[in-house]
């Protein structure tokens, strides 16, 4: 069986097969001319292809594009491709989308299934009728690991951060639920803005939309009982109810207004300028 298995793999050709994920929502897709059932799951047949795999030594160059048809256009004719196209369209995620590459054999017995590539979608790219997904692999981007705390005047940690360096500022205590009474582009408004503690600039606002995924966008100013998005998301309305909470600008004050000065990360004794720069340490 295994040998016969070995033979139609080099003899044949494999059908690719794609899954993505983006919080709770997963799309399964299969390039067939119609749908499959594999492993217990239905892939659904779509003209999705994918570039050839790349593996060299500078993991930051081996993206894999997927292209897939999309209309931008909605209408009655949409492809089956067209819901997990929706996540780039008309608004980019705040979040990321996995993406798992696979292949096998339709005539095989066991059915087996065989991981080919992983990572998320890193940038879309619209064409008429058609959406090309740039993907790039977890270990490719930079993140910034293990980093201990930094000597200087403003606080190096990241607000709402937990753990023995992080700092540990809670999430719910500073934050208000609001229903939004007004949307004008990317300006909402809502009159429990005004009562808020604190300026909403620098924080974030996030809500639930009809499918389940959780949006989160940051406020880029705020005034009264309007705040300013970054960006939009599909959902929000007149109506939506929102969670608003206010970023943090690092300083001692900004710690102390929110009861967290315990966890302040900032060396506010630190001098701002070098008492030595340009002088002798000589006293002979």
């Amino acid at each position: 069986m295994f040998k016969d298995f070995e033979l139609s793999r080099r003899g044949g050709k494999p059908t690719h097969l794609f899954r993505f994920v983006r919080q709770g929502m997963i799309w399964r897709f299969a390039a067939t001319d119609r749908d499959v059932t594999i492993g217990g799951f239905t892939w659904r047949a779509a003209p999705i292809v994918r570039a050839e795999i790349k593996q060299t030594v500078e993991k930051a160059q081996d993206s894999l594009t997927i292209t897939l048809p999309y209309n931008r256009d909605a209408g009655n004719t949409d492809p089956v491709t067209q819901s997990l196209g929706d996540n780039w369209h008309p608004f980019i995620p705040s979040d990321t989308v996995g993406v798992v590459c696979m292949a096998t054999h339709l005539g095989d017995p066991d059915q087996e299934i065989i991981v080919e590539w992983m990572g998320q979608v890193g940038q879309p790219k619209f064409t008429d009728g058609q959406l090309e997904l740039t993907c790039v692999q977890a270990s490719s981007i930079g993140k910034a690991q293990r980093q201990g705390a930094k000597f200087q005047i403003a606080c190096w940690k990241t607000v709402y951060s937990t753990g023995l360096r992080g700092c540990n500022l809670d999430r719910a205590s500073q934050s208000t639920t609001a229903m939004l009474n007004g949307v004008n582009g990317l300006s909402v408004t809502a009159p429990a803005f005004t009562g808020v503690p604190l300026n909403l600039a620098g924080g974030a606002l996030q809500f639930t939309d009809s499918s389940g995924l959780v949006q989160r966008l940051s406020i880029m100013s705020h005034s009264g009982f309007t705040i300013g998005l970054l960006s939009g998301a599909a959902g929000l309305a007149v109506g939506t109810v929102v969670t608003v909470y206010p970023g943090c600008q690092r300083t001692w004050d900004a710690c102390n207004a929110r009861g967290n000065t315990i966890n302040f990360g900032g060396a506010i004794y630190k001098p701002v300028q070098n008492p030595y720069n340009g002088k002798s340490m000589s006293w002979g």
